[in-house]
């Protein structure tokens, strides 16, 4: 029935990861000609007019990849700020760009239940990218209604493998260094298989870095494990299993002239002022090695995903439950956090076809339902080690939502949809230790959207959708400025519209491109004063901001005809990202028209791949950021721009074993991986900027029994 396949099309989004001459699951090398080979559905993800992408393991499986930004090298409107050692901060259109330690505005998933909490943060090191089949990234603040459209950024789904999509068992070592002798490495181990109506998956994976810069070694251990049961022909359930131990050295963060004459050094002593002219500078802490900063997560995680029909209806239902203790030595004068807590939560979606008045329609509907408490106490920082008791708080959070969305096919190349959701959340705070609730907040919030998806062709597709998104403000963001007390901030709201184009011609050419205009009211941003150095970690509400750009992706399959002839293939894949943020009407803060500091203007990323069959392959990429690449919203002060190079390499030794290589930064370009935008940064030793790695080079050995 086609409002099936169109329905699961307009969400798909060709995405270039789909579009792109993949990787089979059980192969070194792309396979040549599967564009031409793979039917166009078999390419979808999502019923959604939106653009949408499917990252798949081959995408980095053949790279040194140690933490979850580096899967997002091929995802058109992805750019990864690597703030700190195992905790990328992942951008979707500019969202998160103000977040220097948790990211809101970008939900992040595992295996369908949310990895962000219920207080909007998220802890990435909790993602290892060995025990992930693919990742579903879903631009925008529509995505999937069951956890998406109460966010403004877009949803990631990080996807495990299971018995019957990826049986056998893998042996993996990596290792490498980087130019300045700064070792590092990882071992996995995977057994995955299926018998009857049971299949299991199980991953365990060991990671040690010494780290490019001085203070950040980094020592991870994570176990993943998924259990499935296929109890009747519509009836299945599955359940996961995650652990995590990790602990990390902060190297800090770097002033410009700091990151341009040594970027391997740790941040040093830290001072305040003058605060006027001739006035006293203050000296506030040692720096990150002598004050120890660093942080220590441990995590537990369990979940259930059950699919059953009934009556017609198809039945989508979960659960989750999380367990986890961190704690985080920072800078003299804040302190050691530590947090410890736990949250469950619940969701169920129902979904039927029928027709109506002769036209094929789908309608979904559903909700889920989370709560969390943790206490997060701060104590003094005497060389990472906690002191005295500065500050004792219990949080809670609850948030619950409910959605309903439908789909109509009038034509039999036409798909129309509608959807809308009904989101509250709660926070509450109680401080010293007490039992009645010192702070309570509640925001209420409705997201709608309509979008409409035309099959010019069976390979070609043009979408365009509107919607309103909307998000309240995290934990985190609401105690930035006083642990013990909510600050003002209001819930951001957004309309956006959105139009784009994909398809493919033949096996030689595919494509994803779409145009994206938001309008924000009361954006949360990051703002500090100039004396503060780097450290303020302040949030205000913007007025009205505006977020527009462009996301392509083009993939290329070079003279398929003369290569496929001898198994080999010439590829050429392309990312591309135009991005426009700006302040519309920024209030108090005074700078109209001005952009939006922590992100270049354009960033692209491209591959050229030669692969012989299974046998082996060559490439060379190159990741480029040009035009403003602002530290401040002043627009005063820049980070320099960059272009980087690096390869990779493989070779298939036999039908177990495989070896590759792979080398980053090869050109020793001094670049920015990471900063925090403040409001100004006109001071000289202003400390914002995490610099990136120096050349690096990588190998490894995977071995399939």
């Amino acid at each position: 029935m086609f409002l099936k396949k169109a329905f699961m099309l307009g969400a798909a989004g060709l995405s270039l990861s789909g579009v792109a001459i993949a990787a089979q699951s059980e192969s070194l090398t792309p396979a040549p000609g599967l564009l031409r080979d793979r039917p166009l559905e078999e390419l979808a993800q999502w019923d959604r007019p939106a653009p949408a992408s499917r990252i798949e393991a081959s995408d980095y499986v053949d790279n040194y990849a140690n933490d979850a930004g580096d899967a997002f090298f091929f995802a058109p409107g992805v750019w990864v700020n690597a703030l700190d050692l195992n905790e990328p901060r992942i951008v979707i259109r500019g969202f998160t760009l103000g977040n220097s330690q948790h990211r809101s505005t970008v939900i992040v998933l595992r295996d369908g239940a949310p990895l962000t909490d219920v207080h909007g943060e998220t802890n990435m090191v909790e993602v290892d990218l060995m025990s992930v089949a693919h990742v579903d990234v879903f631009r925008g603040g529509v995505g999937d209604l069951m956890f998406g459209g109460d966010n403004l950024g877009g949803v990631l789904d990080f996807v495990s493998p299971t018995g019957r999509v990826a049986p056998g068992r893998i042996l993996r070592f990596d290792g490498g260094s980087s130019i300045e002798a700064s070792p590092g490495g990882q071992a996995h181990v995977s057994v995955a298989a299926a018998s009857g109506n049971l299949d299991y998956f199980m991953g365990l994976t060991g990671r040690y870095e010494t780290g490019y810069r001085d203070h950040s070694q980094r020592l991870d251990g994570h176990f993943n494990a998924n259990l499935g049961l296929e109890l009747a022909q519509n009836f299945s359930t599955r359940f996961f299993f995650e652990a995590l131990r990790s602990d990390v050295e902060f190297p800090g963060m770097l002033s410009p002239q700091s990151a341009a004459d040594d970027p391997t050094q740790a941040l040093g002593d830290v001072t305040l002022g003058p605060l006027f002219p001739g006035g006293p500078i203050l000296y506030l802490a040692d720096g990150a090695a002598e004050d120890e900063h660093g942080r220590t997560v441990l995590s537990a995680r369990i979940a259930n995903a059950t699919e059953f029909s009934l009556f017609g209806v198809d039945f989508d239902a979960g659960a989750h439950y999380v367990r986890r203790d961190i704690e985080n030595a920072q800078i003299d004068y804040i302190g050691v956090i530590e947090d410890q807590g736990s949250e469950w939560g619940a969701r169920l979606a129902a979904e039927r076809a029928f027709g109506l008045f002769g036209v094929e329609t789908m309608i979904r509907l559903g909700g889920n339902y989370a709560t969390g408490s943790k206490s997060s106490n701060r104590f003094e920082n005497l060389r990472g080690e906690s002191g005295d008791l500065l500050f004792e708080t219990d949080l809670k959070s609850k948030r619950m939502a409910g959605f309903v969305e439908a789909a109509a096919s009038p034509l039999r190349n036409l798909v129309i949809s509608l959807g809308a959701k009904f989101t509250r959340t709660k926070r509450y705070l109680t401080a010293d230790g007490g039992d009645d609730i010192d702070e309570q907040r509640t925001f209420t919030g409705v997201t709608a959207k309509g979008g409409v998806v035309y099959n010019l062709t069976r390979t070609l597709q043009v979408f365009a959708s509107a919607f309103r998104s909307y998000e309240p403000p995290s934990m985190d963001e609401l105690t930035s400025d006083d642990p013990e007390d909510f600050n003002g901030l209001e819930e951001q709201d957004a309309f956006s519209y959105e139009a784009g184009l994909r398809g493919r011609v033949n096996d030689w050419i595919g494509w994803d491109l779409t145009y994206f205009n938001t309008d924000i009211e009361n954006e949360i941003i990051n703002i500090e004063e100039p004396e503060e150095n780097g450290f303020g970690g302040l949030f205000a509400n913007v007025d009205e901001t505006n977020h527009k750009g462009i996301e392509a992706g083009l993939d290329l399959n070079l003279f398929p005809q003369r290569f496929a002839r001898s198994g080999h293939a010439l590829t050429l894949r392309n990312v591309y990202n135009f991005n426009d943020f700006s302040f519309v009407d920024s209030g108090f803060l005074r700078v109209d028209g001005n952009q939006l500091a922590g992100m270049p203007t354009h960033v692209y990323r491209g591959e050229l791949r030669y692969a012989a069959a299974d046998r082996w392959f060559a490439a060379v990429n190159v990741e480029m950021a040009a035009g403003d690449y602002f530290a401040d919203h002043e627009n005063e002060v820049s980070a320099p721009t960059y272009t980087l190079v690096g390869f990779s390499a493989g070779m298939r030794m036999s039908d177990h074993a495989e070896l590759y290589l792979s080398g980053e930064n090869l050109t020793d370009a001094n670049f920015a991986a990471g900063l925090t935008p403040v409001l100004e940064q006109n001071v000289q030793d202003g400390r914002i900027f995490s610099p990136g790695a120096g050349p690096s080079v990588y190998a490894g050995l995977r071995y399939r029994f």
